[in-house]
């Protein structure tokens, strides 16, 4: 019923006996009941019935059928989140020891027939292997779609709009191809339409509160702000517990404490330091994303460093510099001819931050023993912008659902896993353990903040 994460199951076939975790019934001295329930929750993935199941049980088996070393280091992680369990040892039936036998040596082809031709064909179970991403979706069935969420959303004073956000995330999962196989956006809207209700309701009566007292609207405003770590979980953890690739969801186990640094804290000293500290609040949120981000049991990993996001800083002064002088001086010169070389200017500056930015992004973002790999060009990205801007403005904003599949398909083209070791065995291992696992998700206060 349980594993703990990255501890593969050992099947103990060659040893005479086989091990078994099994909780005796009781919390071990110094944890409560609750934080047992929680730990399982966040350590082992469990649902919330499951880890209720669990701790109510006078005594229960967790896992059978391990070797001993898997064995010890399950019980160690499970002592840790305060069960009291034990192992207990049995000997298989059919588990007798045999001499090694040697192998049989087929006979040798005829010389006449040449050797079987291995099958050709990429496999995905290679080592190093590059597996891209593929989108498949098209401006015009986007269109529709944004067209209809667009006039409902309007129609039901933004009610719909619910509706409208689970529309467009499964369209756009369920064109996002890795290996033949489509992610899945698995939201419920009316949790979602639950979420916005309270943050408008919340904004409804500051706005209420500081007409009526301007001396109270400042308190409201701080206190909003102090609740900004904890939407920012709440909705974070929402979005990655309602998608999936291949049935197996991904999660996020970030806290509120290490939220609070990296949304409050850092960004204070931050705007205390001019700005100084401003790459480096970037890169802890990021971190603080991905390295609390799994998919099933299994974490992600963030490799980057502050320093990085220093020199993607460092490296945009010089065409900022360049560019701003250019500007001042066709200001004097050419006024029209300023205004169109500052909106290139500012087109060029987000090309640059959007392609440095995702490419450090996904190239420091590990699982296991597979990474990801990003190219994006900065050049490519600016004239995809650039007649992107221009489309929208030509057509007064209808274009909008083309640019947004021209820009998220040239994203994807450019994206890839390269897989460090056996990326279908790695897969099924992990259905194997939310199999064990015993299924959904813990559901508490599940609802999406997000707009």
């Amino acid at each position: 019923m349980l594993a703990a994460s990255k501890i593969s199951i050992e099947r103990n076939t060659m040893t005479e006996t086989c091990c078994s975790v099994v909780y005796r019934g009781k919390i071990l001295t110094g944890f409560t009941v609750e934080a047992a329930r929680r730990k399982l929750i966040e350590k082992f993935a469990v649902s919330e019935k499951t880890a209720e199941k669990i701790l109510n049980s006078r005594g229960m088996v967790l896992k059978k059928n391990l070797g001993e070393a898997t064995a010890r280091r399950l019980t160690a992680a499970l002592q840790k989140a305060g069960l009291d369990v034990a192992i207990t040892r049995s000997t298989p039936k059919n588990n007798v020891l045999q001499p090694p036998q040697p192998a049989p040596v087929p006979p040798a082809p005829p010389a006449s027939v040449p050797p079987p031709v291995p099958a050709s064909g990429p496999s995905v179970t290679g080592t190093g292997e590059r597996i891209p991403f593929h989108f498949h979706g098209s401006g015009s069935e986007y269109f529709r779609i944004w067209l209809v969420n667009s006039i409902l959303s309007l129609l039901t004073l933004g009610i719909y709009s619910a509706w409208a956000k689970v529309r467009r995330k499964r369209y756009f999962y369920g064109n996002t191809r890795l290996h033949g196989d489509s992610f899945e956006y698995l939201a419920d809207p009316v949790k979602i339409l639950k979420g916005r209700i309270i943050t408008a309701g919340i904004l409804v009566v500051c706005s209420v509160v500081a007409n009526l007292s301007p001396v109270m609207g400042p308190v409201l405003s701080l206190l909003f702000l102090l609740m900004l770590p904890w939407l920012v979980v709440r909705s974070l953890a929402f979005n990655a517990r309602n998608s999936a690739f291949r049935n197996i969801h991904f999660a996020f186990d970030g806290r509120l404490k290490a939220a609070a640094k990296v949304y409050l804290l850092w960004p204070i000293l931050a705007v205390l330091t001019v700005g100084v500290l401003g790459p480096h609040v970037y890169f802890r949120q990021k971190q603080f994303i991905v390295k609390n981000s799994r998919y099933g049991t299994t974490r992600f990993s963030f490799i980057a460093t502050s320093g990085d996001y220093y020199r993607m800083f460092f490296s945009a002064l010089i065409p900022m510099v360049a560019g701003g002088a250019i500007l001042a001086a066709c200001v004097f010169v050419v006024p029209p001819l300023a205004m169109v070389m500052g909106l290139g200017l500012y087109l060029y500056l987000f090309a640059f931050f959007s392609v440095y930015t995702t490419n450090l992004f996904y190239r420091s973002s590990h699982l296991a023993a597979h990474r990801f790999e990003a190219d994006l060009k900065i050049m490519g990205y600016f004239g995809l912008v650039a007649t992107n801007s221009l489309g929208i403005a030509l057509t007064l904003g209808l274009f909008y659902p083309w640019a947004r599949i021209r820009i998220l398909r040239y994203k994807l083209h450019r994206l890839a896993l390269r897989a460090g070791d056996d990326l279908e065995g790695f897969i099924a291992g992990e259905q194997e353990q939310i199999s064990a696992l015993g299924g959904e998700l813990s559901d508490f206060m599940d609802f999406d903040f997000s707009l």
